[in-house]
Formats: C-alpha cells, structure tokens, sequence
C-alpha cells in the first residue's frame, strides 16, 4: 500500500512538473521584444498624433495623451449631458487591437465585447489602463470613438499579464492599443 502511495506521488509530482515548466517556457518566450518592436510601436502612434483627424487628449493623470477620432458623431439632441467620472461604473461596446508582433500590422484583437452579439460590458472606470479610462471621462452615452493609447498609457513595459493563469490578452511589451468605444450607459455615477 505504501509502495503504491509512493508511486502514485511520484507520477503526480513529475507530471505537473512537467507541465509547469512547458508553460512557463512558452510564457516567457512571448514576453521578449527588443528595440526595434518598441520602436515600430511608437512609430505607428506618432503617425495617428500627426494626423489631423484626430485629436489629442492628455491623460487625467498627466502621464501623456492619446489620441481619438468620433466615429459617428452624434447630433445634440441624441447626446446626453451625464459625465463619466474616475469613480464611474459603464456600459459599453469595444473591441482592442494591438500590433501582431510578426506581421508588424495593426491586427491582433486582444479583447472585445462581441458587438452586437453580447449585452455591452459593465465596468468600473478606474479598472482599465490610464488611456482608456481618460477616453472615458470625455465620452458621454451615444458617442463612438476610436482611441489610440501609447503603450506608457496602455499595459506598460510588462504588457497584460493574468498572473494567476499566466496567460495574457496584450503579450507584447510596449504595445500600443487601439480601441473603438461606444458608450451606452452610466451604470452609477
């Protein structure tokens, strides 16, 4: 019975072994950029910060600016006058991309609400990155934006890292992000 016990402990504790280190082999794989990804990144940002269809916004915290462009402008009458705060709970419809790091293009969807599939996501302003969240409180219910967030404002020099499954929705360090935004609701004020 012992010998069993052992055999059984012994397999277990090989197998996850086993599996833990292949994970954290191809985890740590994806985290590796150099210079030249950095660079790419920061140049397709500065080409949307040089073209005059959008606007600059400096961030709530003063960390830099993102830049947006309204996708369907609304007429007065459509808009309400209800403002987002930091503190704010909201409902919207988004998507995210993010540059795939071999084609070098604007291509990689890291996250969406699945419009119009889904009900629109529910979330604390103060819960997502700095740049998305001071879109945010310049946004109101009816408007559609598009959002560029340099990577400083975005997921950082670490990109989005789930640290309990390990896996990430932005793998890439120094990414910048692009989001179309469309507010629905102030859930609370």
């Amino acid at each position: 019975m012992m010998k069993k016990l052992f055999y059984l402990l012994a397999v277990i504790a090989c197998t996850g072994a086993m599996f833990s280190s292949c994970s954290s082999d191809d985890d740590d794989d994806i985290y590796i950029v150099d210079d030249a990804w950095q660079a790419d990144n920061e140049r397709v940002f500065n080409e949307i910060a040089q073209n005059p269809e959008y606007k600059e916004l400096k961030s709530k915290s003063n960390a830099g600016s993102i830049y947006y462009k309204e996708l369907e402008p609304k007429s007065p009458a459509t808009l309400t006058e209800e403002q987002i705060f930091y503190t704010s709970t909201v409902k919207v419809y988004y998507y995210g991309m993010s540059m795939d790091i071999t084609s070098r293009k604007m291509e990689y969807l890291f996250d969406t609400s699945d419009y119009p599939l889904r009900d629109p996501a529910t979330f604390a302003v103060s819960g997502v990155v700095d740049g998305f969240a001071t879109a945010l409180q310049f946004m109101h219910p009816g408007e559609r934006w598009e959002i560029w967030i340099p990577w400083k404002l975005g997921y950082g020099s670490t990109g989005n890292r789930d640290s309990y499954s390990g896996s990430s929705k932005v793998p890439w360090a120094y990414s910048t992000l692009k989001f179309e935004v469309e507010v629905v609701e102030i859930v609370e004020e």
